[in-house]
């Protein structure tokens, strides 16, 4: 009777184990998790996820209201990736945070540029006007290369898209540089003491702007260099689920619509 009963009770550890394990196990392995901060991010997310439907896979959209809670989300196993910046920006993060997440595939690109209320090219700034620019390290290295690139100022040799306001070395106009938040930048734009702001075609819309009223934007080569990327963790990136992340995010249907419904402002970059 003891024997019969150690083995019923054996049988039944199995079972609740298997239950447990197993049922949690294959929900995990199924379901895509991915954090986005910018609407068109979820916009091409929600086509991509007919496409892992077919692989068997459920891809789920994290809203995060800004650009640091994405890279935590993936950092800390609350997010399996995240779509929603360019590599240089996640290098910052990493060696911030010393965390290990990796770019694996870029997925779009577009022009940053400056934009101005009051002047139709840079030529026409005034002396000691205020200009913004982005707060963050690699924005701010990205807006001040587009100046550099125009004559606005001139940069430290070998700087780079690393520039700093500290590493310009010609200012001809005297331009006092405003470090303002990525995501204030468009706000800016109505300030009246700003002459000229530095802002991304996603940002625009509210000011009803597109690249077309820039008064400079940046050329291809660098628009390409800050790609927006698919990023996860660098123990995750050759994975069943990123593999099929990757593949339903760089379909046909995903390119057309980053073409189609971003007035020419973004450009496929698979």
């Amino acid at each position: 009777m003891k024997k019969v009963y150690l083995i019923v009770l054996a049988a039944l550890a199995t079972v609740i184990l298997a239950a447990c394990g197993g049922g949690k196990e294959g929900k995990e392995d199924k379901e895509i998790t991915v954090a986005v901060q910018l609407e068109s991010s979820k916009d091409i997310l929600e086509i991509a996820k007919k496409t892992a439907e077919k692989e068997g896979y459920t891809i789920n959209i994290m809203e995060v209201s800004d650009n640091v809670a994405y890279n935590d989300a993936v950092q800390h196993d609350e997010a399996d990736a995240n779509f929603a910046q360019h590599e240089p920006f996640m290098e910052m993060f990493n060696k911030e945070k010393k965390a290990d997440l990796v770019a694996v595939q870029p997925i779009y690109y577009f022009s940053g540029g400056f934009y101005s209320k009051s002047y139709q090219s840079a030529n026409e700034l005034p002396q000691n006007a205020k200009v913004g620019i982005p707060s963050d390290p690699t924005n701010e290295g990205r807006a001040l290369a587009i100046l550099a690139k125009n004559g606005v100022i001139t940069l430290k040799e070998g700087v780079g898209f690393d520039g700093t306001v500290a590493a310009i070395v010609k200012n001809p106009k005297n331009l006092t540089f405003e470090s303002i938040d990525l995501l204030n930048l468009v706000k800016a734009y109505d300030e009246k003491d700003i002459a000229m702001v530095f802002c991304y075609p996603a940002y625009l819309e509210p000011a009803g702007l597109t690249t077309k009223d820039a008064v400079l934007l940046e050329d291809e080569e660098a628009s390409e260099h800050y790609a927006l990327q698919l990023v996860t963790r660098e123990g995750e990136k050759d994975s069943e689920k990123i593999k099929v992340l990757k593949k339903a995010m760089t379909t046909q249907e995903v390119a057309d619509y980053i073409k189609n419904n971003s007035k020419g402002s973004n450009i496929p970059a698979f």
